[in-house]
C-alpha cells in the first residue's frame, strides 16, 4: 500500500524553512530538506511573506531634506524626514530600498544581520506568522453555510413568517419538505448566527429549552515516560557530568490562554522568562524551537543539554520537547514525581521574584517578549545573599559565551535601578 503524502506544510516544516534561510540556502536546498517540491515553497514564500515598514521616512531625498510642516500640522518643529507620515503628503517622496535586499533572490532579509536595524522596507518569513495565517484560512473555509443569496431569501420567506405564527422549526420543515433545501438542524443554526429575519428567542419555549448536556469525556491515557523518570534522571547525572536546567510554566488568571515559560539554571540560579501565547505542548516545543534556531544548533545543546520538569500537560509532548529542528536529539527531558515539586526546588523558589513583579492573579495577555526579557534581566540582576553578593548574571557570564545573552537580548541593569515590583511593567 502507497503510504499517503503529506501536502500540506506543517509547524515543523515551516520552522526549519525559517532556520534555513536565516543560513541563506536555496529554495531547491530548502525543499529538499522539507520533502516538498521547489514550486510548493516558492508558493509557501511569496504567500506568507511579510512587508515591514520602518517608522521613520526611506525617501532617497532624505538626507538633504529640510522640509517642515508638509502635512500642514504648524505647531510641529520637526523635519518632515524624520517623520513616517510625510511619505503620506511629500509631493517629492520616493522611496529608497536597500540594494542587498533588490540583489538577493528571493527578495528576502531573512539572512541579513543588519535587519534590526535597517531603515529601508524589509520582507522576511516568519514561521509563526505563517503557521497562523494558514489555521486562519483553514478554519474560515469551513464556516458558513453553503447556501446562495436566493436560497437564503427562499428560506428565510418561508420559516420567519411560520415561526412569528407560532409554528415550531420541526413543524415548519415537516410541511414544507419540497420548499425548504435544507434540514431542520441547518435552520436552527441559520436562526442562531442571525441569518434570518428571526431570532432565538422567537421560537416556541426557547427560553425553556434547556442546554443540550455535553458528552463526558474521558482523560486521554497517560503518557508512557519509560526512560523519562526521576529516578532515570538520578541515574543519568551519575554517568553524565552535564549542567541541569529546571523547566516549568507560570500561569496569570483563570481567563488567560497564555501562561509564561520559565528556564532555570541550577549552577548560577539564572531564570529565563518566555510568552507563550497557548498554554499547551505545541507552545512549548514552538518556544524552544525559536530559542533554538535564535542561538543556533551548538550554543542551545551546549547551554541546555538536560532539562528537568514537571509533569504538567503543556510538557507532555516529550519527542517534540528533544527534537531538534536541525533533525537531531538537541537535549534529555526528564520529569519530577508527581507533587514532588521539591526536587526542582530552585526554579520554584525562584518564582517568589517572578510573582513580585506579576503577583498571583495577574493577567498576563497583555504581556509580549520584551515585557519577559526585561522581567528576566531585572530578576538576574538581583544581587543575592546565597550567591555571595553576586547576581546570576555576573556568575552566568563567567561560564556562558557572549552570544547567548546577545542572541536572546538579555543584558545586566545597574545595581540601583533593579525593580521587583509590578511598576516595572507599568
Amino acid at each position: 500500500m502507497q503510504k499517503k503524502t503529506i501536502k500540506h506544510f506543517t509547524m515543523d516544516d515551516r520552522i526549519r524553512i525559517e532556520a534555513l534561510l536565516k543560513e541563506d540556502f536555496s529554495i531547491r536546498y530548502i525543499a529538499d530538506r522539507t520533502d516538498k517540491s521547489p514550486s510548493s515553497v516558492s508558493r509557501e514564500l511569496k504567500k506568507h511573506t511579510i512587508i515591514h515598514s520602518p517608522k521613520s521616512c526611506d525617501c532617497i531625498f532624505s538626507k538633504d531634506c529640510s522640509n517642515k510642516h508638509v502635512c500642514g500640522a504648524s505647531s510641529c518643529n520637526k523635519k518632515c524626514k524624520s517623520c513616517s507620515k510625510a511619505k503620506k503628503y511629500c509631493p517629492d517622496y520616493s522611496q529608497a530600498f536597500c540594494d542587498t535586499r533588490l540583489a538577493h533572490p528571493l527578495k528576502l532579509c531573512n539572512s541579513c544581520h543588519k535587519r534590526p536595524f535597517c531603515h529601508f522596507e524589509s520582507a522576511y518569513y516568519s514561521a509563526s506568522n505563517a503557521h497562523q495565517q494558514y489555521r486562519d484560512t483553514l478554519v474560515n473555509s469551513r464556516n458558513g453555510f453553503d447556501l446562495t443569496s436566493e436560497q437564503l431569501i427562499q428560506i428565510n420567506d418561508i420559516v420567519s413568517p411560520l415561526v412569528r405564527r407560532g409554528q415550531s422549526i420541526y413543524h415548519i420543515v415537516k410541511t414544507n419538505q419540497h420548499s425548504l433545501p435544507v434540514s431542520e438542524s441547518s435552520i436552527r443554526r441559520l436562526i442562531q448566527s442571525s441569518e434570518l429575519d428571526i431570532r432565538p428567542i422567537d421560537l416556541p419555549e426557547a427560553v425553556k429549552r434547556k442546554p443540550r448536556r455535553k458528552p463526558v469525556t474521558h482523560s486521554l491515557p497517560p503518557i508512557s515516560k519509560t526512560g523519562h523518570l526521576y529516578q532515570d534522571f538520578l541515574a543519568f547525572i551519575q554517568s553524565h557530568d552535564l549542567p541541569i536546567v529546571q523547566m516549568d510554566c507560570v500561569e496569570g488568571c483563570k481567563t488567560d490562554s497564555g501562561a509564561v515559560l520559565t528556564l532555570h539554571f541550577i549552577a548560577f540560579h539564572m531564570q529565563l522568562y518566555f510568552a507563550l501565547e497557548m498554554h499547551d505542548s505545541a507552545s512549548v516545543v514552538a518556544m524552544l524551537d525559536r530559542i533554538e534556531i535564535s542561538l543556533g544548533k551548538e550554543l542551545f545543546a551546549a547551554s541546555f543539554p538536560l532539562i528537568l520538569t514537571d509533569n504538567g500537560k503543556e510538557f507532555s509532548d516529550i519527542q517534540g520537547l528533544e527534537r531538534s529542528v536541525f533533525g537531531w536529539k538537541r537535549t534529555h527531558i526528564f520529569f519530577c514525581e508527581p507533587n514532588r515539586s521539591d526536587q526542582k526546588a530552585h526554579c520554584e523558589t525562584n518564582h517568589k521574584l517572578f510573582r513580585r513583579i506579576v503577583p498571583k492573579g495577574t493577567s498576563i495577555e497583555s504581556f509580549m517578549q520584551a515585557d519577559m526579557t526585561l522581567v528576566t534581566n531585572h530578576i538576574n540582576s538581583y544581587v543575592r545573599k546565597a550567591l555571595f553578593g553576586k547576581c546570576p548574571y555576573s556568575l552566568a557570564r563567567n561560564i556562558l559565551p557572549d552570544d547567548f545573552f546577545i542572541f536572546l537580548g538579555l543584558e545586566q541593569i545597574p545595581s540601583n535601578q533593579v525593580m521587583l515590583a509590578p511598576e516595572l511593567l507599568k
